[in-house]
């Protein structure tokens, strides 16, 4: 279903409680009416949200959702992510692949607390374990402070969850992989905040395996990565995506970000050619 042609307002990544975020997908939604967004993406990690595509209203106000997900995958060492949103349902197949990669998650995260070594670390819970939630470094994070050993989410990761210390297993799906994968599905592609440098080293290879578009409408994104962004998509025939990373933290605000539709033609192009 393609969003309204009046839809003016956008913001194609964000998240939920089903992986990191901390506010559930129903209210997710909710604040995505109440804050004048026209079009929402569901985007969590390796996870498709169970909320129904399409409009959901409040009184006078409505906001399209767009079912997607962030997969994350591995390249020359290093994770990348890749944003996937579908015109309608994401096919069971898709829904039975990001369960998979779920369930690894839960087995990353138990090997990283055995790795660790520290008393008190929460084991998994059934949903991760079932594929039903998405488990992240700032689940893991979050768990090292509750039992005591950090202050703050960022000394957990500085001491613990960052690539340095290699507690954390890293993700086995190559990110071409997950493009192809993503593709084969129906799913629309782009590259979640991809790092410049690994943008100019990577591009040609992610686009040979079927990647569409780069996301480079972000907050805080300095205007002259844009402008290469803006070129290198153009040099390959990619359209652009913008989103917030909305995750709820700190209270921020959802809609306070947003991309307007002049900026994502070829997005919603490719949105109606997956129809």
């Amino acid at each position: 279903m393609q969003p309204p042609s009046q839809a003016r307002h956008f913001d194609l990544h964000v998240h939920t409680n089903r992986s990191d975020g901390i506010v559930c997908p129903e209210e997710v939604v909710a604040r995505a009416v109440a804050s004048g967004l026209d079009v929402v993406a569901l985007t969590d990690h390796d996870l498709t949200v169970d909320v129904a595509p399409g409009v959901h209203r409040d009184g006078s106000h409505a906001v399209h959702v767009l079912a997607g997900a962030e997969l994350s995958g591995v390249h020359e060492g290093q994770e990348h992510h890749l944003l996937v949103y579908f015109p309608g349902d994401a096919p069971d197949a898709f829904r039975d692949f990001c369960a998979e990669r779920c369930r690894e998650r839960a087995v990353r995260y138990e090997r990283s607390v055995e790795a660790i070594g520290l008393p008190g670390v929460e084991a998994p819970d059934a949903a991760a374990c079932d594929g039903r939630r998405a488990l992240t470094r700032h689940h893991l994070a979050r768990a090292l402070v509750d039992a005591g050993h950090a202050s703050d989410v960022r000394e957990a990761f500085q001491r613990f969850a960052d690539d340095a210390h290699g507690h954390v297993p890293r993700v086995s799906l190559p990110f071409v992989d997950a493009i192809r994968i993503a593709r084969e599905a129906g799913g629309v592609t782009s590259w979640a905040h991809p790092p410049l440098p690994a943008l100019r080293r990577h591009l040609p290879a992610f686009v040979e395996a079927g990647l569409q578009g780069i996301e480079g409408l972000r907050p805080l994104l300095p205007a002259r990565d844009r402008r290469e962004i803006r070129a290198l998509a153009k040099q390959h025939g990619l359209y652009v995506t913008g989103g917030s990373d909305w995750h709820g933290w700190a209270g921020d605000t959802l809609g306070l970000f947003t991309v307007e539709r002049h900026d994502l033609d070829g997005f919603l192009a490719a949105l109606q050619a997956a129809a």
